[in-house]
């Protein structure tokens, strides 16, 4: 091989002393560091490999055997250590001639980045090996200077196992995760854990899937976008500790709650969680706690769940666990105080209701379930006494509300309030988040000035930090004299009967005059644009349609939350049949629908929300909700519908019925009734908790307006028929006024009952044959 003499002269060449120096530092590597510099020299066509070997042999006089190709038994002799020393020689010699300073301290790194590697491989491997030790070994391998990477293929293996060790060992997670979370970002997450050193455990889902979801930004985006897009400061709570908790206080029992009956697990679950939230932590957790809220100050933070299941492929247990947002204010001591007291209240989340039944109806009750804690710093700003973002909320990659031929599904839609996004998740009173379709984002479902002004938000969610507590107020009562960042965006002004984006910066004083419409963010800033983006990239390494929480301060946009998206089977076109008898059409509605069908439906759980509206305290509405839990277990393979006042499962108890997710989870199909004379306008609730356990349950979301002109509800079949409820709960007789079970088939005499739904044409029927 001719060797190539061009050298670049910017860079100094050391001697073969300060080479012999330099790889001395590692005795126990120099044989790896002398054949990586002649594998380097070979590979840059310096000098062949095997006219340094030829030299060698000659200057010690060998002779080289020339073996027969044929006889594959017999072969060269091994190098003498003659050989070997002039060998290391003249592999110094070359390399001062053609290697630049930098060069070799990047070739010398890279052998002892690679025995690093291997060494941590193995130590992180190790069944019984505790968190500390590995923690220790990570750090010292991020001491070596970064310089060149190794080939991929030689640290995926190293990545597999520390993300094992530390984050998750679910293999979906891991298949997507080992291509965008190096080694060096682990040494944060380590550096930011709670727990025992002793200890081994994970943090869990929501944690992982935050930092799945950042780096796969960062790796994608981070060359357009900078450091816009961000995560919030974190601290992981390992889900072994967890475990400690429950050993130092007696708890272990309630580990065992989830083979309990849905009426058990909701009736003991009130004394079990006082009780979490008043037990004692082990010594280690209270210091490091008292440490970590040091380092924090006095910012508002915000304890959540990251469970071992949480955000997983095939159960994002969305909305599941507990989260609880801390004012952080007071003494050190009042402060560790809260902190541990909401701890507390997110481990006991873990054996509350709806979770144990989520994981009972996907066959995940035997899996041995541990809640880590995600303590960040809450995103926001200093607003009078109040603490909130400008905006945040939830979006997805997909959209299913294509209310205009101009939106497009794989655009993906987003749910945006002002204030922390609790109100975009959750179902909330009688407020409304802006949904924003990503293919339009200017594009609104409302068509007037009354109805952008009804269907706007009037709540915020914010953190008091006079009260040091998390609330709900009404608008008016936020804004004060003072500037609140990106109010232009946010709000617009009624000028000449229309709802005007500001031109120029707003006044405070006028502040109380807009109307929350992200106008603004929407039609005049990058901001929807970006959202695409990430929304897309995450989409495409996940392999599947996902959704994320988000949060913006005013300055830099927060990735709070990622995870795979529910996905409805994909329905055939739903063909709903011409013709039908009006005495025969039960009720229709065309707004909001989405493509389905539930042929023989069996029940009719019925609420009448005139008759819900009468009830006038808050006592027999709970009954009621806990009514509908029982008659849903009782209904467990049954084909039935619920329908009932919207907004089923509020936390406004006089908008809808207090129900939870495990109280519904058996029907077919849930729906929401709106009377003009009422106020029970149900929410568009894609996007929330909600709505994402309807789906990935295969629950048929069906708003119904009786009293538009566009569709019938047959209202005589609803109160004349007879009420089954006696069969199913003689004990709940008391509460036949507020609700009805329609036993279909003894209800029409044998005839049948279906229900389709044209997502394609907006339309859905409920009708009767006869089954011919």
């Amino acid at each position: 091989m001719s060797a190539s003499r061009k050298t670049n002269q910017c860079n100094s060449r050391p001697s073969s002393q300060e080479i012999r120096a330099k790889i001395r530092a590692y005795p126990h590597l120099e044989e790896k560091v002398y054949l990586q510099l002649l594998l380097h020299l070979h590979e840059k066509r310096y000098v062949a490999i095997d006219d340094i070997y030829e030299l060698a042999r000659k200057e010690v006089k060998t002779f080289q055997y020339d073996h027969d190709p044929g006889s594959p038994n017999v072969g060269p002799d091994q190098w003498s250590s003659n050989e070997r020393r002039l060998i290391r020689r003249l592999t110094l010699k070359y390399a001062c001639e053609y290697l630049s300073e930098k060069e070799i301290d990047e070739l010398i790194f890279s052998v002892v980045k690679r025995d690093y590697v291997y060494a941590l491989e193995n130590i992180a491997n190790l069944t019984d090996v505790s968190f500390g030790v590995v923690a220790d070994k990570v750090r010292e391998f991020c001491r070596i200077p970064s310089m060149t990477p190794l080939p991929k293929e030689e640290v995926l293996g190293l990545r597999v196992s520390l993300l094992r060790h530390f984050i998750s060992e679910h293999l979906e997670y891991i298949r997507i995760a080992k291509h965008y979370i190096t080694i060096r970002d682990m040494e944060p997450v380590v550096d930011n854990t709670l727990g025992s050193a002793a200890g081994h455990g994970r943090i869990g889902g929501k944690a992982a899937g935050m930092l799945l979801g950042y780096k796969i930004i960062q790796s994608t985006l981070g060359d357009k976008y900078g450091d816009l897009i961000r995560i919030p400061q974190s601290h992981y709570l390992r889900t072994d500790v967890f475990e400690d908790f429950l050993s130092l206080n007696g708890l272990t029992k309630y580990q065992h709650q989830k083979y309990k009956s849905p009426e058990e697990i909701r009736n003991e679950y009130p004394a079990i969680q006082e009780v979490f939230r008043n037990g004692q932590f082990p010594d280690y957790i209270v210091k490091q706690c008292r440490a970590m809220l040091k380092k924090l100050g006095k910012h508002p933070i915000i304890v959540r769940s990251s469970s071992l299941l949480e955000d997983n492929f095939k159960a994002a247990f969305s909305g599941k666990y507990q989260s609880v947002f801390l004012g952080n204010q007071g003494s050190l001591d009042q402060r560790l105080s809260q902190l541990l007291a909401a701890i507390g209240e997110v481990f006991a989340s873990g054996i509350a209701p709806d979770p144990l039944m989520y994981r009972r109806e996907r066959n995940l009750l035997d899996y041995d379930e541990k809640i880590g804690i995600l303590i960040q710093r809450v995103v926001g700003f200093k607003y009078s006494h109040y603490f909130l973002p400008a905006y945040a909320g939830v979006a997805l990659s997909r959209n299913d509300y294509t209310w205009s031929p101009r939106i497009r599904e794989e655009d993906g839609l987003m749910r945006i309030v002002m204030g922390l996004g609790t109100r975009a998740v959750d179902r909330v009173g009688d407020d409304y988040p802006r949904l924003v379709a990503l293919s339009a984002p200017s594009l609104r479902p409302e068509s007037n000035l009354e109805e952008q002004k009804r269907y706007s938000q009037t709540h915020v969610d914010v953190i008091n930090l006079q009260t040091n507590s998390y609330e709900i107020i009404h608008l008016g009562d936020l804004w004060c004299n003072e500037r609140m960042p990106e109010a232009e965006k946010i709000i617009s002004l009624e000028e000449d009967g229309y709802l005007q984006a500001p031109y120029t910066d707003v006044p405070p004083a006028h502040y109380p005059k807009g109307v929350v419409t992200f106008s603004n963010l929407m039609g005049n800033t990058p901001f929807p644009g970006i959202m695409r983006n990430v929304l897309s990239v995450l989409e495409e390494a996940y392999e599947c349609p996902i959704d994320i929480e988000f949060s913006h301060d005013g300055h830099h946009l927060y990735l709070l939350q990622t995870r795979p998206m529910a996905q409805r089977v994909a329905e055939e076109a739903v063909v709903i049949p011409r013709n039908i008898p009006l005495q025969d059409q039960i009720f229709s509605t065309q707004r909001y629908v989405r493509n389905g069908q539930v042929d023989n439906v069996e029940y009719i759980i019925y609420c009448d929300p005139r008759a819900y509206h009468q009830i006038t305290d808050d006592p027999t509405r709970h009954q009621l909700a806990r009514l509908i839990g029982t008659l849903n277990q009782r209904m467990v393979g049954k084909k039935f519908i619920l329908m009932g006042p919207g907004r089923w499962g509020s936390n406004n108890i006089n908008l809808g019925i207090p129900v939870q997710y495990s109280e519904i989870n058996n029907t077919k199909v849930l729906i929401e009734i709106a009377h003009r004379e009422s106020d029970y306008t149900p929410e568009v609730s894609f996007g929330t908790h909600f709505f994402l356990d309807l789906v990935e349950k295969g629950i048929h979301y069906l708003p119904l307006f009786p009293d538009e002109s566009d569709n019938s509800f047959q209202q005589e079949f609803f109160s004349e028929t007879p009420n089954a409820l006696g069969s199913l709960s003689s004990e709940s007789t008391q509460l036949e006024p507020y609700i009805k079970v329609i036993d279909v088939r003894q209800a029409l005499k044998g005839r049948l009952l279906h229900l389709r739904m044209d997502g394609q044409h907006n339309l859905a029927l409920a009708y009767v044959d006869d089954g011919t």
